[in-house]
């Protein structure tokens, strides 16, 4: 296949924004507090600071978490904000505000939060650290969010969100393997996580394997049938792959 028509043809179908989801970093905070079998209490919060979030903030940071999971997510800043207030040592807090601020569009305010939290912590709760990790694939800064999502992994080897996220920052450094890898890792945990296969749709469409690709949106267009720009994408792909096969059959040796 040509190397300049395959790039051509279907470049202007993957804008980066459909990488990114507000939703799938919100749906990070489902692995809040659901250690992996193997974790230690020290891989997370010592028991001494959850006493202390018991007794100060407490009130406030359950209704702006209600209104986050409401997705009211303006009217959740606030109660985060007077929870952080009543005790700035409230990590889950910052963790919270950062993706209010993320889901608002407002990434230096979630990077700040995010990393407040991740220093509350000392780097030992993988949440946070998946949400600056979002952040930096976003802004394109993968050699600093590497490194960030392997540790966030080392604490949370289950999480499919920590995995997409590595999986972007591998596919950003062109690591094409080692990205390919990690996204199969994360729809084994999230067989229905349609920004997954679109991101393996980018690396088999840079290593030219149309098929796969294919694959890839078909799976991705059956969680979101309405689509119509992914679903462009794999009509264009069929064409191609149709006149490649095409002229095979009429090649001569």
């Amino acid at each position: 296949m040509n190397t300049f028509r395959f790039g051509r043809r279907f470049q202007r179908f993957f804008p980066t924004s459909l990488l990114i989801s507000l939703a799938t970093l919100s749906s990070a905070r489902v692995c809040v507090g659901q250690a992996d079998a193997h974790a230690t209490t020290h891989q997370y919060v010592i028991s001494v600071q959850n006493l202390k979030l018991a007794r100060k903030g407490r009130a406030a940071f359950e209704k702006g978490s209600q209104l986050l999971d409401k997705g009211d997510t303006l009217g959740s800043i606030a109660y985060l904000e007077h929870a952080i207030e009543e005790n700035p040592e409230h990590y889950m807090a910052y963790y919270d505000l950062g993706v209010a601020h993320f889901r608002s569009a407002q990434q230096p305010k979630a990077e700040q939060a995010f990393q407040k939290a991740i220093d509350l912590t000392k780097g030992n709760f993988a949440p946070p650290q998946v949400g600056l990790g979002a952040i930096l694939c976003q802004k394109a800064n993968f050699p600093e969010a590497l490194p960030l999502l392997e540790r966030a992994l080392d604490l949370e080897p289950g999480s499919a969100i920590g995995k997409y996220y590595l999986g972007w920052a591998q596919f950003g450094l062109n690591r094409l393997i080692e990205a390919e890898r990690t996204l199969e890792q994360a729809l084994l945990r999230d067989a229905n996580f349609a920004q997954a296969y679109f991101l393996l749709a980018r690396i088999h469409y840079r290593q030219h394997n149309l098929p796969a690709m294919l694959k890839d949106l078909e799976c991705y267009l059956k969680l979101e049938p309405r689509k119509q720009q992914v679903r462009s994408l794999a009509e264009q792909v069929k064409r191609e792959m149709a006149q490649d096969t095409s002229v095979f059959a009429t090649a001569r040796p």
